[in-house]
């Protein structure tokens, strides 16, 4: 087992926060996807859109719902979507054929 990570994409983010963001989104699906778990950044004009898939059941509920805090556990979408949010971005999932697919969408750094 291995890992190998390449974005060569630059945004206006708080980088830890960032770092956190994205180490929730991955961590989600591991623990509750299956199959490969995909990480990609791509620039979409001034905006990066920074992708977290994987081949599992897909989302229980709308992202709205699964990222209002819940206590102790339950609470990484909600931290997710606020680092977005004050960067000048949101989280939102997008169509797959199947599992899981969340994007932290972001302004690029110009």
């Amino acid at each position: 087992m291995g890992a190998r990570l390449r974005a060569d994409v630059v945004v206006r983010a708080d980088a830890r926060r960032l770092s956190q963001a994205a180490g929730n989104l991955i961590a989600n699906a591991l623990e509750h996807g299956s199959g490969s778990v995909r990480l990609g950044a791509r620039v979409e004009g001034d905006r990066v859109r920074i992708e977290v898939s994987d081949d599992g059941p897909g989302l229980a509920a709308p992202i709205p719902a699964l990222s209002r805090p819940r206590g102790a556990r339950g609470r990484g979408l909600a931290i997710v979507a606020e680092v977005a949010r004050r960067a000048g971005g949101a989280l939102h999932s997008a169509p797959s054929a199947g599992g899981a697919r969340l994007v932290i969408e972001l302004p690029a750094a110009s």
